[in-house]
């Protein structure tokens, strides 16, 4: 009998894109795999042989993340995240009805609809983490809590949030909230999407976590790119998809390496190309590049240190160029630097001679590439979508 999953994705790049090629494996292996999503992401999904559940998202699409946030900002946060949980708990519900999974995998930021429907349908969950994972000894946001504004923990958005995951869970027939609903509690079964010995406090997570690296598609599903004829040395510069609205730090690398021996290519995202004005003809910019394929081929990668797009240039052994574009990323750039796996730059020190320099060194230090090259061989033996797969495969079997 085919065993039935429902994934909850959190509709962002990052957190969906690891889990493509699991879900594609397992129906490989003849599970039959239900996703809820938005329609942003809806073909992706499908075409991985999923069915999908569509609901319509309250974070908006296709946006671009300011650096900073305010301490009013922050306090909105959670009955943001709360609403967009109970979203897809509705979707996911009615289309359920009578055809329930035997196992819920939900992504962390998707916590609250996944445990709620997994204890309401009485059945086991398993966490996807595209995320450094957290556990009682360690916690990126507690390790950060001192670099964000203070807010009133009586602020009328997070006692809001309070009443309506109340009203969310007992409206279910469920308990009220408890610690798990607002911590990273852990499942059974926890797939996390990073290197292991990249994660902090590596050796405090027992075995119901599973280190899997990034999880990448196969390369004949990826996205082609041509080097330069020129042969000369590729240098990737790129801000992911939430935090690409950057003008004055495309404009600073243009400044930096115009001229220089290198191949630049640059994706701008929210920024039209047109506006960064006359390009020097040693840069190749668009909009969006297809990032695998030119980090197989890149000397560096220049970085806003998103967890996802630094394990791929581990993937690839390329060593990194981190100018974080938010406080949480910063812990991302901070932690590859401190393994000596590329330099960071903060986001106040940016200037065309500072990537210049971080470039150089990126480029030049044997050391770095030593150490990439050491934790490339350990991503790739983590086993990715495989062995995601693997373990997942594994534990609806043993339900």
């Amino acid at each position: 009998m085919k065993r039935h999953i429902v994934f909850f994705g959190a509709p962002y790049q990052g957190h969906v894109n690891p889990t493509l090629p699991v879900v594609a494996d397992l129906v490989s292996r003849g599970c039959r795999i239900t996703y809820a999503t938005t329609e942003q992401f809806a073909k992706q999904v499908a075409a991985t042989g999923a069915e999908t559940i569509r609901y319509e998202s309250v974070w908006p699409a296709n946006r671009s993340v300011p650096a900073e946030l305010s301490a009013d900002e922050l306090a909105k946060g959670p009955v943001q995240h709360l609403r967009e949980n109970i979203a897809a708990t509705e979707a996911v519900e009615r289309e359920l009805e009578g055809d329930l999974p035997d196992l819920v995998v939900y992504d962390s930021l998707m916590n609250f609809a996944g445990r709620a429907l997994a204890e309401k349908w009485e059945r086991p969950a398993a966490q996807s983490v595209p995320l450094l994972a957290s556990n009682e000894h360690f916690s990126v946001l507690q390790a950060l809590a001192g670099e964000f504004p203070a807010f009133d923990p009586q602020h009328p958005a997070l006692v809001e949030f309070g009443t309506k995951l109340a009203e969310f869970r007992l409206g279910h027939g469920l308990s009220a909230p408890g610690p798990a609903d607002f911590l990273a509690a852990a499942e059974d079964l926890n797939v996390v999407f990073v290197e292991k010995e990249f994660q902090p406090a590596a050796e405090t997570f027992d075995d119901r976590y599973v280190f899997v690296g990034p999880g990448l598609p196969a390369p004949a599903d990826r996205d082609p790119w041509s080097p330069p004829a020129s042969g000369a040395p590729v240098l990737l510069i790129a801000l992911g998809t939430l935090f690409n609205e950057r003008p004055e730090f495309y404009r600073a690398c243009v400044q930096a390496f115009a001229g220089q021996p290198w191949h630049v290519v640059l994706a701008t995202g929210h920024v039209d190309p047109a506006d960064l004005g006359d390009l020097p003809p040693n840069f190749e910019v668009h909009r969006s590049v297809p990032q695998l394929a030119v980090l197989e081929r890149a000397r560096v990668f220049v970085t806003h240190a998103g967890l996802r797009s630094t394990m791929e240039a581990l993937h690839f052994g390329t060593p990194m160029v981190s100018v974080a574009q938010s406080v949480e990323l910063d812990f991302t750039a901070r932690r590859t630097a401190e393994l000596g796996l590329g330099v960071r730059i903060g986001r106040g020190e940016v200037t065309p001679e500072a990537l210049r320099d971080a470039v150089r060194t990126a480029d030049e230090d044997l050391g770095i590439r030593e150490r990439v090259s050491a934790v490339r061989d350990r991503v790739r033996a983590a086993g990715g979508a495989t062995r995601a797969a693997d373990a997942i495969e594994a534990y609806v079997r043993s339900i």
